[in-house]
């Protein structure tokens, strides 16, 4: 399984826009459209080693602007041995790689992350999507 696809297994959505949020459940339809808009735009990623590292205290405070998806899972999961509850991702228009981080209950934000390269993309569509929603 590629990372691309792990994504699909999330439960449920939550958009974060500028210190508000809201979580879409499977099956609702903004939860459908946010997730063929992203994708659209995973389709042909591929992964790249990650330098990033998250501290849940300063991922925490720059969650308090901007635009952000968390991708929630039931339960804990486990990716190139890895394991993570919840994937979260800061969503900027002209982005065309990003770090994908991860959250575990017992540490919050903490640790490596992953990091995904769009080919010949860029988040614009993800973000408009994200712009478009009413929190």
């Amino acid at each position: 399984m590629q990372l691309q696809q792990v994504f699909n297994n999330c439960s449920s959505l939550i958009v974060y826009k500028d210190n508000s949020s809201h979580e879409f459940f499977k099956g609702e339809e903004q939860y459908v459209l946010i997730m063929n808009t992203w994708n659209e735009i995973v389709c042909d990623a591929y992964e790249m080693p990650a330098y990033g590292v998250s501290i849940d205290s300063l991922t925490r405070e720059e969650m308090k602007s901007g635009q952000w998806l968390e991708f929630v899972f039931d339960g804990k999961c486990q990716y190139n041995e890895m394991p993570f509850e919840k994937l979260l991702v800061k969503v900027e228009e002209e982005y065309s790689g990003f770090n994908v981080i991860r959250y575990l209950s017992e540490g919050g934000y903490f640790g490596r992350c992953f990091y995904m390269q769009l080919n010949d993309k860029n988040m614009s569509s993800i973000s408009n999507e994200i712009k478009n929603i009413q929190i």
